[in-house]
């Protein structure tokens, strides 16, 4: 009797958990659709733009990543990558490059307003607001019950404006390691998801030197500076702290060197490094001696980098002094 009603109540059970499957899939397919309209639009409108870049990766194209970046099937990125349908990421760069899509940090750009409106307009929560450094950032979730089916990420600089899109079953503790199994560039901001990295200085704090700079290396600087704030991203708090002490004293070294000789110095090396040999007017010295040279006394100099793929043979550096 006890197995007719064990039999019983898993007949009824069945169809019930068979519709709550079809819909979970119905609705991953329903947003996997409404992502590849966003990528359709934006790419039709903007592909022939300078700086613009689109890559919508689908789950059958996710093996070939897998295997070029030699990862293990039993590694947690390679979990998380498996429970996905696809991967959107679009970028502007070099902004601004007209009013359309000129960001600021007063102003929102057309663009990434509309990106925002399609969010909402898709009933996703926002997630997390942040405004640091001159970025705007927004993470958005969509959920079925207590499962992640997509999560959107758009971070607007004002020269960059990134949009990253995950869709399937979406595993927020780990999605950060995304960007080692794929590789694609503007996926390093999903680090931002579940902790903002503390950022060096901001080039916005220097306006004065940077207002009268030609526009073309204001956008160079811009450019460098969004590169370095991405590559900080990967590192964790304290390497940043030590960092940031490490740029500031070095800023000073400047500062007095500049003052002491008249002009700025040139920093060529780290006198004290074991893969270097240092020579003297043919001499071979110590690095100390590096230290205590006189600049002016510089007639020129010569380096000749460590072969990385002959580790045992060192670089070298040779000063000639003026007679």
């Amino acid at each position: 009797m006890g197995r007719q009603q064990c039999g019983n109540y898993y007949k009824l059970k069945t169809p019930a958990m068979k519709r709550i499957s079809f819909l979970f899939v119905s609705l991953l397919i329903a947003i996997t659709a409404a992502s590849q309209g966003l990528f359709t639009t934006l790419t039709e409108k903007y592909a022939s733009r300078e700086g613009f870049s689109a890559t919508n990766l689908t789950r059958d194209m996710f093996d070939l990543y897998l295997t070029k970046k030699q990862v293990e099937p039993n590694s947690p990125v390679y979990e998380t990558l498996k429970k996905l349908d696809n991967v959107l990421v679009v970028s502007f760069s070099n902004l601004p490059f007209d009013k359309e899509t000129a960001n600021t940090s007063e102003t929102t750009s057309p663009i990434q307003k509309s990106m925002l409106n399609y969010y909402k307009d898709q009933s996703f929560t926002l997630f997390k607001t942040e405004n640091r450094n001159g970025e705007d950032l927004k993470v958005f979730l969509k959920k079925n019950g207590e499962k992640v089916t997509a999560l959107s990420l758009v971070s607007a600089t004002p020269t960059r404006l990134i949009l990253v899109e995950l869709n399937g079953d979406v595993d927020l503790a780990s999605v950060s390691e995304l960007n080692k199994a794929l590789n694609l560039n503007g996926l390093e901001n999903l680090y931002k998801i579940n902790g903002q990295q503390e950022y060096p200085l901001s080039w916005q704090k220097y306006t004065d030197v940077y207002s009268n700079l030609p526009q073309v290396q204001q956008l160079e600087l811009q450019k460098k500076y969004q590169q370095s704030m991405e590559d900080m991203n990967r590192l964790n708090g304290e390497k940043i702290r030590e960092w940031t002490v490490q740029n500031k004293e070095m800023a000073e070294k400047y500062r007095q060197l500049a003052e002491k000789y008249g002009r700025h110095p040139v920093f060529l090396s780290a006198p004290g490094d074991t893969n270097m040999i240092y020579y003297i007017d043919g001499k071979r010295v110590d690095a100390k001696e590096i230290n205590t040279i006189n600049p002016d006394r510089i007639e020129s100099i010569m380096i000749n980098k460590p072969d990385k793929e002959h580790p045992a043979k060192k670089g070298e550096m040779k000063i000639k002094t003026k007679k």
